[in-house]
């Protein structure tokens, strides 16, 4: 038992998501498993893992410039759009309804229609993303983004900004399920704890600074400018995209993927990069199995040109059917960890929206009385507490996983990523407990805004630990993971808007929050099984 994991009995030998993370070198420089690719940090030897192959096109292989410059270009899209186009009518809402004469939950429906928009194009993102690799959805999510932001700019009636707002909601379902399978392309594993809090901070931190500007955009130049301007941002995020988005997915032999081989690979590639080191190619000795595997030792595949980069279609990278790859998200169902990954995504980025969706009803009426400027820099709160939230938790991630790897004879399990939630539930118990008692009392915006960005770094630490651990433990899954999350939460979202402005109104904000903070507290108590019996759930699924 390894901090309190029960270990599998079931007789698979290796369990995948659980790595040889670290090994310490002797003074002679011995040390096990000597042929594996390692990074040697402060006289420690950490295993690569997943190993890169001897492919120059393989994204492990390239530099780390490379990566985190293609990398930043996915965040640079993806806080365009989520944070843009998701929350960008929580300022204007004032503005729309004296516009257009329609109610609050009218203003809250354009969100909704987006957000159906977004999850219905889910299952089709997947199939798209696992058959044909994550260029091709990153370019349509990009062209959608920039369609239906200019479109809004140009609405003239509510049924003409519902259609631009839908537009707008088919480019969100990348980035919010394939971006976190990004970072599993990229990136090793004690590598991507703090690329997954960038992640994060894109989804659900720095995702409400445009609504910080938009208000005071609305004000100064009126609220279609708000569209315009973003226009611009994304139409140069299309263009970057269509010259650097390169495809990150690769078909790599399943030997170098001693994270989620069924059976200890480990032995198995260290004898082999040792044999073709020793032997130089003797092809006859080597095993069947492996002998199309290259190696260091061989003469690596010369990376592809810069224009062959730019084409749209790389390769295939499954054979199954697209249909199949449709159905693949809802099977993933089936595993209780893809129902608790559900449930810790969307529940608690539910809360926070809800608030974003409120804050016109709640803080423009009295006591409150807030301008159309004033609601958007009430969203500097969120901003501001999303982005401290997913520096600490990405700045912890990477840290606590390889001091409990290294207690563990170096052996890591993804459940150390769980951690997290610790944080995450006294931070949300806080500011939801908090955050209805004052808006009764009628507190200061300030105060109030504190507490939404309290709210929201707590959400930072969910979505890292539920983000990582997802990556870890199920990464040959990982798409349909959060695909499955992101069709789900945003139909969820869509269901909510229908009610939501009523509910506040029906309950009252302290009665609101109170029951929302209970849920909270709920959601995150069930993450102590699954850190307990994880490890034995992980063998029974790949089973």
């Amino acid at each position: 038992m390894a901090w309190g994991i029960l270990e599998d009995h079931s007789g698979l030998g290796h369990v995948p998501g659980t790595a040889l993370l670290e090994q310490e070198f002797t003074e002679k420089g011995v040390h096990h498993l000597e042929h594996l690719k390692k990074k040697v940090v402060r006289g420690e030897a950490i295993i690569l893992v997943p190993q890169p192959s001897d492919n120059a096109n393989d994204p492990l292989n390239w530099p780390l410039w490379a990566r985190d410059s293609l990398f930043l270009l996915f965040a640079y899209c993806g806080l365009l759009c989520i944070g843009g186009i998701g929350p960008i009518l929580s300022s204007l809402t004032l503005d729309l309804v004296q516009l257009f004469g329609i109610s609050f939950t009218d203003v809250s429906l354009l969100t909704g229609y987006s957000l159906c928009a977004t999850g219905a194009s889910g299952l089709i993102i997947s199939a798209l993303t696992h058959k044909y690799g994550k260029r091709i959805p990153l370019l349509v999510s990009m062209l959608c983004a920039f369609v239906g932001t200019t479109w809004g700019g140009f609405a003239e009636s509510h049924n003409s900004l519902l259609g631009a707002r839908i537009v707008q909601g088919f480019s969100v379902s990348m980035f919010e399920s394939v971006f976190f399978a990004i970072v599993g392309d990229l990136y090793f594993i004690h590598e991507r704890g703090v690329r997954v809090g960038i992640v994060t901070t894109c989804i659900s931190g720095l995702s409400n600074l445009p609504p910080v500007l938009a208000g005071k955009i609305a004000t100064e130049l009126g609220w279609r400018w708000v569209f315009w301007l973003m226009a611009m941002f994304l139409g140069v995020g299309l263009i970057l995209a269509v010259l650097f988005g390169w495809e990150t997915a690769f078909n790599r032999n399943p030997v170098y993927d001693i994270d989620v081989a069924s059976v200890d690979v480990l032995d198995t590639l260290d004898a082999k990069n040792a044999a073709n080191a020793a032997e130089h190619f003797e092809g006859d000795a080597k095993k069947p199995e492996l002998a199309a595997v290259e190696t260091s030792t061989s003469v690596a595949t010369s990376r592809k040109p810069f224009l062959a980069r730019l084409n749209p279609y790389s390769e295939t990278y499954s054979d199954k059917p697209l249909w199949r790859l449709c159905v693949d998200p809802i099977l993933v169902l089936g595993n209780p960890a893809v129902i608790w990954a559900v449930f810790l995504m969307s529940f608690p980025t539910l809360w926070v929206i809800c608030i974003n969706l409120l804050i016109a009803q709640i803080f423009s009426a009295p006591p409150f009385l807030l301008t159309t400027t004033q609601l958007g820099y009430m969203n500097a709160g969120p901003a501001v507490g999303g982005m401290i939230g997913s520096l600490v938790s990405g700045a912890m991630s990477d840290p606590l996983i390889k001091f409990m790897s290294r207690k563990n004879n170096g052996v890591y399990e993804p459940e150390f990523r769980l951690l997290l939630i610790v944080p995450a539930v006294i931070l949300s118990t806080i500011a939801y407990f908090l955050f209805g008692t004052f808006v009764q009392q009628g507190r200061s915006p300030v105060v109030m805004a504190t507490l939404w960005g309290v709210a929201t770094a707590s959400l930072q630490f969910l979505m890292m630990a539920v983000g990582t651990y997802c990556v870890d433990a199920y990464r040959a899954s990982s798409v349909e993971i959060f695909i499955a999350t992101m069709v789900i939460k945003n139909f969820l979202f869509f269901g909510f808007s229908y009610f939501l402005n009523d509910w506040v109104v029906a309950w009252g904000a302290q009665k609101m929050f109170y029951t929302i903070a209970g849920i909270q507290i709920a959601l995150c108590l069930t993450t102590i099984p699954l850190y307990i019996y994880g490890k034995r759930l992980r063998a029974w699924w790949h089973k």
